[in-house]
């Protein structure tokens, strides 16, 4: 890896999100604007970006990502129940905490910083593993949210309580056009549509706002909390980096799979907590100094994740 290559991709993602920061700071923005940003980014310019990119790829590169997507699934929605299931066996996490702590084992932010990051260092194939990651990522929330709905109700939630929560996790899943953007992609692919230049000139206008914008919003939701070093958080911030890293890699290796979107999405793995794992956190009052403390350090830890998981997946 050209250190001079990382250096340059790097530098203007430190540089938004310290810019975001320090309007943060000076109270430039409040944090209804900064909800306004990242609903921008992530709800209009990303999936714009995404379904561009999706149609892009050659149907027969996009044919031969079965066992990628495969692993990412495993990945996200199977590494998500496992670590519920062990954390909702020790006592200090049963509960919603055990929700928050999986989630954050088993999302990034893969949505903020994968192109930003990856597009300067790996060439344009890397929206589509963008888009691919993003996909998996959006399949696991929907779960956790039905788990922190019954959490939330607590021990003697009744059965119609419970339904509901269901039904509020299933919606949240449904409407999110992260989901459904890689998704319309990659039916244009298989389908053999080609997308008029018009529509993708227009999306591609509104896409390419995505990581400018979503790199600041991150910076001012990490100047609204306190960083508060711990035990946790260190185990924490290691474990977010590491843990689905190594799950993936493992899959990829069992599952056979091969090609640059291997490569790419270990690097996806590898990144920041996902900011809306904070935003769960503050809205079900559980470990909300913590998530916005793991999700600081793992932000700062993108100096070294990409270029190990770039010479390991290489």
């Amino acid at each position: 890896m050209n250190p001079g290559g990382l250096f340059g991709a790097l530098l203007p993602v430190f540089f938004v999100l310290a810019l975001g920061y320090m309007a943060g700071k000076r109270h430039s923005f409040d944090t209804t604007q900064a909800g306004g940003l990242n609903k921008l980014a992530l709800g209009y310019a990303l999936p714009s970006s995404l379904f561009v990119s999706m149609t892009d790829i050659q149907r027969p590169l996009l044919l031969q990502q079965g066992k990628v997507v495969l692993a990412l699934l495993l990945a996200h929605v199977g590494l998500f129940v496992i670590a519920w299931l062990i954390l909702e066996r020790i006592k200090q996490f049963k509960g919603t905490a055990a929700v928050i702590c999986a989630l954050f084992l088993s999302t990034s932010a893969t949505p903020v910083f994968g192109i930003a990051v990856l597009q300067p260092l790996l060439g344009p194939t890397s929206a589509g593993t963008v888009g691919l990651v993003a996909l998996a990522i959006n399949l696991t929330v929907p779960l956790a949210i039905i788990l922190l709905e019954i959490s939330s109700g607590g021990a003697q939630q009744d059965s119609a309580s419970r339904h509901k929560a269901i039904i509020n996790g299933l919606k949240a899943g449904l409407k999110s056009p992260l989901l459904w953007a890689p998704i319309a992609g990659i039916a244009f692919v298989l389908l053999n549509v080609p997308l008029p230049k018009p529509a993708a000139g227009a999306m591609e206008m509104i896409g390419s706002a995505t990581s400018g914008v979503a790199l600041f919003a991150v910076g001012l939701t990490l100047n609204a909390y306190s960083f508060h070093f711990s035990r946790f958080v260190l185990i924490g911030s290691l474990a977010r980096i590491s843990v689905q890293t190594a799950v993936f890699f493992l899959l990829a290796h069992l599952l056979s799979a091969q090609g640059v979107f291997v490569r790419e999405a270990l690097v996806c793995c590898s990144f920041p907590m996902a900011t809306i794992v904070v935003l769960f956190a503050t809205k079900y009052k559980s470990l909300e100094g913590e998530a916005a403390s793991i999700l600081l350090l793992s932000t700062l830890s993108l100096l070294i994740t990409v270029p190990l998981t770039l010479a390991i997946g290489g």
